[in-house]
Order: structure tokens, then C-alpha cells, then sequence
């Protein structure tokens, strides 16, 4: 057994995610510290406890009695002040009884039939983004294709007017795009002007209610209780982070890996019918977000070390989706890989991802009118010298140049 990875990143910090999630880390993590524990500058007097096996990620994620979300899940960078503003009050940093409560109210929001309802526009709204690149022969994958269905999606279903999803467009992409050029002070500002613009929605809607989200939130109830506009507003937020941010890098990440594996993306090519079973394999593949964390309650034991009662356990999806003794070849793509358990969308228990199904077929409508429509397609230079996004939380490229021969009509 090695006794130190030499070089080892530093996994709180946001630069270390610059070229790509550390693979190699991880699998030395899993084989020889899997419960390991590590510096980190916030949390002095208490340690950090990196979690990278798949079993391990997943009692952390399901023993919701032993380990908690509050204060939030998110693993400080060290440089930035740690989060505030109302992230302690996001239904992803609440534990039950709170959570449970939330999550059903919402839950009336993102029913099945509701989900499965927006297939037709949801089709239409691709289409009309890839008829927009008609006549050209190249663009950037992120900014011109991945990052509008999402955005279009989450603004269709809580009901903001087209007139004003440039403006809230560019809120979320200061607020939660992980661009290291945007400053604090913008970022903070952005941030304030989304959630009036959510008050002010909320207020037009408790006068006026429609058929979209916020209206249905706004006056569905769980024995007795409703949703506050405040919380509806912090909903409306993560929404737009959440909703849009992962379902962006999976359709980025996922089409430039089935590019970089050519004879899987033929099979996807040639029988769509494959397209699911392919999703869940470059969700698996492509982490969208790499980790979460959680605090202990009490004090504890996992992986043969103890855990002390307030000390943070963070739990690496992004490894746990690569660990070999729940994977066979972990490190190749499978598209038809079946069974795939993957942790994607978490590893289990209260806050497993409310929005899973609508990634689901966003992604299937999105890589079939990708996959079908755009002939000839590539991307352009050496990946690995894409830029990425800025984060600790998000695997994904700020920039993905493509290029392609035509663009068919839609079928």
C-alpha cells in the first residue's frame, strides 16, 4: 500500500477541478483511505472527512438520522465567506421534519403527469435552438445549445414572461454560473434583484394564479400547511441553479464524451431506443455534481474511523461513480450498461434530486434532436484544454467549440 499520493489536490478548492474532476486521487482515496481525513482552512478544531467508496457515499446519503444537511451541504473553498443570505433556508439545507414537509408541498409541482407533459415543448424549444444555428457550421456547445433548453424549462414552468428571461437569464448566470470574473459584489447583487423579481411573481400570483409553478406552490398545502412566499422565493432560486446548471453539463459533458467515444455514440446514433439506458451511463460517466457534504450529529464510526459530532463528511459522487466494487470498468463508457445505479442524483434517502425525472427527459429529447439533426458532428481541438467552470460543486466547461457539416430538419 502507498502511503501518500504524491501532489495530493486539495478537493475543497475550486482550481483543482480546473482540468477535470482528479480521477487518479480518487482511486488512490478508494483503495487506501477511503474515509479519509483532511485539512481544510474553515474548519479549524473540527476535521473533514472525504468519503470516496460507492457503499460509503451511500450509508452517509441514507442514515439522514446521523448525518444532516444543515447548515448546508456545500463545501466551503476557503476564500470566500461561507455561505449566508438565506442558503441555511433552501429545502436542500433543511432536515426533516422541516424537509419532508417542503419536499410534498413541491413534490405537487413535479408530479409525473406534470413532467411528462412538457415533453411537447420541450421538444419544440430544441428544435427552435438548433434551427437558430441553421446557418452556420459552428458553435460553442455550452452557450449556444446546452445552456438555453434548461433555462428555457425552469422559466416556462414557474411562468416567467418572455420578455423577461434575458434579464433573469443573466441573474442566474452571475448568481450560479461559477465565473470566476464575476465579483463578489455582483454575484451578491444579482443574487438580491432574482429573489425580488421571485417576491414580486409571488405577489401577482396569490392576486392572479395561472397554471404554472409558482402558482401551484403559492396555494397547494400538506395537512393544513403551505409554503411561505419567502420559502416559494428561495425555491424559486434553487430552481434556477439546480434545474438549469446540471441539466446544462450533462448535455455538454455527455455529447462531448459520446464524441470522444465514437463507437458508442453510433450505437446511441443508430437505435435511440438506446437513449436512456445511455443517459444514466454519462450521468454516471460525467458526474454533474461532483460532491455534497453532511455533518455528523452524534458522534460516530464509518470506514473503521471515528467521526466526532459536528465534523463534516463530504461525499464524493464523482468517485463513488467510478469505484470499481460497484462498477465493472468504471473508467469506460457503457451505453447500454444495465443495471447502473448510479449516485448522480444523490446516493439515497430524503435528498434524492426532486428534478431527476425532468433532467431525464430534457437530456433524452435533447441528445435524440442533437444525435439526429446535426450531421458530420465534431468538437474542435484538444478537450482537455477546454476551459471549465469555476467550482468545487459543478464538473462542467465553460466552452465547447463543435463543428459539423449540416443541420437536418426536424423529423
Amino acid at each position: 500500500m502507498t502511503d501518500t499520493f504524491v501532489d495530493a489536490p486539495l478537493l475543497h478548492e475550486a482550481s483543482t477541478y480546473a482540468h477535470g474532476v482528479p480521477y487518479d486521487y480518487y482511486g488512490w482515496l478508494r483503495d487506501n483511505d477511503p474515509v479519509a481525513c483532511l485539512d481544510h482552512p474553515s474548519y479549524q478544531g473540527e476535521k473533514l472527512w472525504v468519503v470516496t467508496r460507492y457503499a460509503d457515499v451511500q450509508q452517509v446519503s441514507r442514515d439522514a438520522s446521523t448525518y444532516r444537511n444543515a447548515p448546508d451541504p456545500f463545501i466551503d473553498d476557503g476564500i470566500n465567506e461561507p455561505a449566508s443570505g438565506g442558503s441555511d433556508q433552501l429545502m436542500i439545507s433543511l432536515d426533516a421534519p422541516d424537509h419532508m414537509k417542503l419536499r410534498k408541498i413541491i413534490n405537487k409541482g413535479f408530479t409525473p403527469k406534470r413532467v411528462a407533459q412538457l415533453g411537447d415543448m420541450l421538444r419544440t424549444r430544441t428544435n427552435d435552438i438548433i434551427d437558430g444555428l441553421a446557418s452556420q457550421n459552428s458553435a460553442d456547445l455550452v452557450h449556444d445549445l446546452a445552456l438555453w433548453l434548461p433555462l428555457h424549462v425552469i422559466a416556462d414552468m414557474v411562468g416567467v414572461p418572455e420578455e423577461d428571461r434575458a434579464q433573469v437569464f443573466d441573474w442566474t448566470e452571475k448568481t450560479f454560473g461559477f465565473d470566476a470574473s464575476v465579483t463578489p459584489e455582483e454575484r451578491a447583487q444579482a443574487a438580491t434583484d432574482m429573489f425580488m423579481y421571485a417576491d414580486a411573481m409571488c405577489s401577482e400570483r396569490a392576486d392572479n394564479p395561472s397554471d404554472d409553478l409558482m402558482s401551484v406552490l403559492l396555494h397547494a398545502e400538506v395537512e393544513g400547511e403551505k409554503l411561505t412566499a419567502f420559502q416559494i422565493e428561495l425555491f424559486f432560486m434553487l430552481l434556477q441553479n439546480a434545474g438549469s446548471e446540471t441539466t446544462r453539463n450533462l448535455i455538454t459533458t455527455g455529447t462531448l464524451a459520446l464524441l470522444q467515444n465514437q463507437d458508442q455514440c453510433d450505437i446511441v446514433r443508430n437505435d435511440l431506443s438506446v437513449i436512456p439506458t445511455a443517459i444514466e451511463e454519462l450521468l454516471r460517466f460525467s458526474t454533474p455534481v461532483i460532491q455534497f457534504t453532511r455533518t455528523a450529529t452524534v458522534d460516530t464510526e464509518l470506514g473503521g474511523k471515528k467521526i466526532r459530532a459536528g465534523e463534516r463528511v463530504l461525499m464524493v459522487y464523482a468517485s463513488a461513480n467510478r469505484d470499481e466494487r460497484a462498477f465493472e470498468n468504471p473508467d469506460s463508457i457503457d451505453v447500454r450498461r444495465n443495471p447502473n445505479d448510479h449516485v448522480a442524483f444523490g446516493a439515497g434517502g430524503p435528498h434524492f434530486c426532486l428534478g431527476a425525472n425532468l433532467a431525464r427527459i430534457e437530456g433524452r429529447i435533447m441528445f435524440e434532436e442533437i444525435l439526429t439533426r446535426f450531421e458530420g458532428l465534431r468538437f474542435v481541438g484538444n478537450p482537455e484544454t477546454y476551459p471549465r467552470v469555476h467550482s468545487n460543486l459543478i464538473d462542467g466547461y465553460a466552452h465547447v467549440p463543435i463543428e459539423w457539416d449540416s443541420i437536418a430538419a426536424p423529423a
